[in-house]
């Protein structure tokens, strides 16, 4: 029970994570409407935060234990595991002061704002556009390791159920 809980624990924290990197990057997007990449880190971080609310109840409430709690912990590892993949397709690895990584694939993941006022000092600006591509690659990072603490919840449920149906270890 207590590894559960910490690994529920674990699970609210990254999924916040998640969410304040996603809703970060949404807001200081531009032109236009953010990448619906950004909009799924933000679904994943609230349902993980959703999920793990949930998991922590069921680890009080009896009701909640079994088949519920090993059904939603199974979507959550889905939408992570797909969250996590299209991150990292479209972020990939690199260095965030390379230019030719940022004019890459991540442009369209870190866009800033074309209305945003750096005063004219191209430090200011040189420096969101890298603090962006740390948040993307951070957020990438995160979805990755909360998909693994769900699948763990995943494993330690199974590993519950299978012990209740009786029998003696010898």
């Amino acid at each position: 029970m207590i590894v559960t809980l910490i690994a529920r624990v674990a699970q609210l924290l990254f999924a916040a994570v998640i969410l304040a990197l996603s809703v970060v990057m949404i807001n200081g997007y531009g032109p236009g409407h953010a990448p619906s990449l950004l909009d799924y880190g933000a679904f994943c971080g609230a349902a993980g935060l959703i999920f793990a609310v949930a998991g922590i109840g069921a680890i009080f409430i009896e009701a909640l234990q079994g088949i519920i709690i090993l059904a939603l912990d199974g979507i959550a590892c889905f939408f992570l595991l797909a969250g996590a993949a299209a991150f990292a397709a479209e972020v990939k690895t690199g260095d965030c002061t390379d230019v030719y990584y940022l004019a890459g694939s991540i442009w369209k993941v870190i866009q800033v704002s074309q209305y945003k006022n750096y005063n004219d000092d191209v430090n200011a600006a040189t420096n969101d556009i890298i603090s962006r591509c740390r948040m993307a690659q951070a957020d990438t990072a995160f979805l990755w390791i909360l998909f693994i603490f769900y699948l763990l919840t995943v494993g330690l449920t199974f590993m519950s159920r299978s012990s209740k149906r009786g029998g003696a270890l010898v």
